[in-house]
């Protein structure tokens, strides 16, 4: 018997001069199909269209992360049937939002497992308690690896729980009218044209 519902991979902003996801994704993806190989859960859902850093700066990325996400399980052997996507996030809270309100909810899966890089555990942590609330078992299998120049998940982190304050654990219908909108959104579009 199953563990989880579903194992969940989240999608990256792939480096935009190769179209290459950074290694520790590769690595989770290998992890993601290990597990399912094992029965830890019947599915395994990918998360996210492309990236909004990239898009603010007028990068058009040449695929969805999730369908090049599932495309890399399916070469590592994982039955497409056992493959789910989410096609409309791109950062972590609109992954999580669309993860729960796309596939949790109408699928009623509560227990999920995330195969995630290790230093992102404690944002991730942080939004599924905000964004999933209470009702979701969450567990983490993590990868170690070295975040390099690309992450900053301390001011993240800290920019993602400004925009997460007005809302209660749980109660994702807040942010129905938030993505791409809210003001933080325009705070992360001046940080992406200044690099």
């Amino acid at each position: 018997m199953s563990n989880f519902d579903a194992i969940v991979m989240l999608g990256t902003q792939p480096d935009p001069k190769t179209w290459d996801f950074p290694e520790q994704i590769y690595d989770c993806l290998n992890k993601s199909a290990e597990l399912i190989s094992n029965g830890e859960a019947p599915f395994v859902v990918v998360s996210g269209k492309w990236s909004i850093a990239l898009e603010n700066r007028g990068i058009q990325q040449p695929f969805r992360e999730c369908d090049k996400l599932a495309d890399i399980l399916y070469e590592l052997g994982v039955d497409d049937t056992k493959i789910l996507k989410e096609s409309e996030s791109m950062d972590t809270p609109s992954n999580l939002y669309y993860l729960k309100t796309k596939v949790l909810i109408p699928r009623n899966m509560k227990q999920i497992l995330f195969v995630v890089a290790e230093f992102r555990v404690a944002r991730l942590k942080f939004l599924c308690k905000r964004i999933l609330g209470p009702d979701y078992v969450v567990g983490f299998d993590t990868i170690a690896c070295d975040p390099g120049p690309t992450y900053n998940e301390t001011n993240t982190l800290k920019v993602q729980e400004e925009f997460l304050k007005p809302m209660k654990d749980g109660e994702h219908s807040y942010l129905a009218d938030k993505f791409f909108s809210d003001p933080m959104y325009d705070y992360w579009r001046k940080q992406d044209l200044e690099k």
